[in-house]
Order: structure tokens, then sequence, then C-alpha cells
């Protein structure tokens, strides 16, 4: 016999809270030491992460709705196509600034160059945040969920896997690298057409 649908998401998510629990309370918090973003406590890191996903979703949902949508639309229709993207201007754009700051002139053109590719990270991230709540609220209804209701689930499943060593750091990598894909290539499209 076949576990109901919503029995089986309800597991998961026990499942998830459990990992999260026994995550949690495994680290150690150095007493009488400064502590550096790696030394946080997992609650914290998993706090700042909700709040600041939260927001920065929050806003690109309020802001731009119909692009929100559009981004999650081509990201399902090829996840593989942008997560390259992403790959590509990640590293790209990482190893471009580097190069560039090896001379003077190149210093002027890298400072607004790494901007813009940490605004796109944003963006992108922001993004991956709605997309990876859609795709966990997907299974519990049988339409697709709000962008609110996307974003809250998403910021809230990023918020668990940070605090997660390795597999938690490996989601987050692939889904936000999928984010500045979708965001980057629609840039470059805009722009070529």
């Amino acid at each position: 016999m076949v576990p109901s649908r919503s029995a089986t998401i309800a597991g998961l998510g026990l499942a998830s809270v459990l990992a999260f629990v026994g995550v949690a309370s495994a680290q150690s918090v150095p007493m009488g030491s400064v502590e550096t973003a790696s030394q946080l406590s997992p609650t914290i890191r998993a706090a700042i992460t909700f709040i600041v996903d939260l927001v920065v979703g929050g806003i690109l949902v309020a802001v731009a709705p119909r692009y929100t949508e559009n981004s999650i639309a081509k990201i399902r229709d090829d996840p593989g196509g942008s997560f390259i993207w992403g790959l590509g201007i990640g590293i790209g754009g990482a190893l471009l600034i580097l190069a560039l700051f090896l001379t003077v002139i190149g210093i002027i053109v890298a400072i607004p160059l790494g901007l813009a590719l940490v605004i796109l990270g944003v963006v992108g991230g922001a993004i991956a945040t709605v997309l990876l709540g859609s795709i966990l609220a997907n299974p519990v209804s049988d339409r697709m969920p709000s962008l609110g209701l996307s974003l809250v689930i998403g910021a809230l499943a990023a918020a668990i896997l940070s605090v997660i060593p390795v597999v938690g750091a490996l989601v987050m990598f692939i889904v936000d690298t999928i984010g500045l894909g979708i965001v980057s290539r629609e840039l470059y499209r805009s722009w070529s057409s």
C-alpha cells in the first residue's frame, strides 16, 4: 500500500525538522571568543538566512511579480541551461574581476563589475528562494502556490539548509547558481535583442 500524499509530506517535514534539530544540537559554540559568521550558533545563522531571504525575496515579489513568475517558469523549462549560465557567470565574472585588479585602470572597471555581479547574485538568490519554495509547496496543493507562500516556504527551507554542513551547502549552491543563471541569461537576451 502506498502512503497518501499528505502523509508523505508530513513525514518528510518531520524528518527535515528532526535533521535540523540534530545538526543544530551537535554544533559547539566557543565561549569567550569573538564569533565569526561560521561560528555563529546554528539557530542564529538560520534566523539570519530566513530574514534576509524573506526581505530580499519580498521586495522582488512585490516589485516584479510577473518577472519572478516568468523566471521560475523558464527555470522549470530548462534548469540545466540556467545552471550552466549561472556557473559560467559566477566563475567567469570572478576570474575577470580578479584579472582586472592587476592594473590600476582595471580596478576602476572591476569595482562596478563586481557590484553588478553582486546585484545579479542577490536577485538570482531571491528568485532561487521563491523557486525552492514553489518546488516544495507544489506536492501539497494541486495548483501552483502563490509567490508569497513560495517565498515563505523557500526562506524556511533555505534557513534549514544553511545549518546542514555539506548537503545543505551543496543544495543551496545549486539552487542559487540556477537563480544567477536565469537572471544573467535573461539580461543577456534583453541586451542582445
